[in-house]
């Protein structure tokens, strides 16, 4: 073969891979653009409410059999950090003679075999016990379709925080958290305008803040964070701790203007 023939031979070899790319690159992008999250057809979302109502309600009478007929042998129980394997589950599930909780919102997604479901609970009032009737709780679930029929994979359960309810703090009271604070290099700072109470760090705006006890102060609709003050033995503030749900930094006070 001559040199003339052998390049020619390469340039058409270097086409063809040139096009076969371009080919896989074009399926990518089919398929990618084909798998798109859709709302799920009307029967699809009603076998799944209908399966959804049926566990809520199974999982306060301690039926397991209901739990593990509409359950793949992989199912995992999130709640609150912890995890529970489908045995570890089915095997704590007892009748505790509580009222199921009640379905607000559900929304599900279908891509291809897979539900991905979104329901917002109510906690129902049970008698004997502490009004629960605005506690609300997030599920989120993996449903798969397996053989013709759903089968629940995942379930996290989240609890949404809502505003605690605030108490009136007096001037004096808080005259006493009015001051400037520092942790490492950042600096914090807490004002009182009228009955108000306002905080931020340096340099930057300062917004509201509601006392929910005399020492523990919340910014509205972020409850994750809770600011809890600290006083020394005679009762002066000394600093705070930004108390979040799995950590906290602290604030030394240092000065009180």
């Amino acid at each position: 073969m001559t040199d003339s023939s052998m390049k020619k031979s390469n340039a058409a070899i270097g086409q063809r891979c040139v096009m076969a790319i371009v080919c896989l690159i074009c399926t990518a992008q089919i398929k990618t653009a084909s798998a798109q999250a859709v709302d799920a057809p009307a029967d699809v979302r009603k076998v799944l409410y209908a399966n959804d109502e049926l566990l809520l309600t199974a999982i306060h009478r301690g039926d397991r059999n209901t739990w593990a007929r509409l359950t793949t042998s992989d199912f995992m129980y999130v709640e609150e950090g912890e995890v529970s394997r489908r045995d570890q589950f089915l095997k704590e599930l007892e009748d505790d003679g509580l009222m199921p909780l009640i379905i607000r919102n559900y929304e599900v997604k279908v891509i291809g075999d897979t539900a991905q479901v979104f329901h917002q609970d109510d906690v129902p009032q049970r008698p004997g016990r502490v009004d629960e009737r605005h506690s609300h709780l997030l599920m989120t679930e993996t449903w798969q379709r397996i053989h013709g029929q759903w089968r629940l994979r995942l379930v996290h359960t989240d609890r949404i925080r809502i505003n605690p309810p605030p108490i009136l703090l007096t001037s004096q009271q808080i005259d006493e958290l009015v001051g400037t604070y520092r942790s490492a290099n950042v600096t914090y700072i807490i004002k009182r305008d009228g009955h108000r109470i306002l905080g931020g760090r340096a340099g930057e705006p300062l917004t509201e803040l509601m006392a929910e006890t005399r020492d523990v102060l919340f910014q509205p609709d972020n409850v994750y964070l809770r600011r809890v003050f600290q006083r020394d033995a005679k009762g002066h503030v000394t600093g705070f701790i930004d108390r979040r749900e799995t950590d906290g930094r602290s604030w030394a006070r240092v000065s009180s203007g």
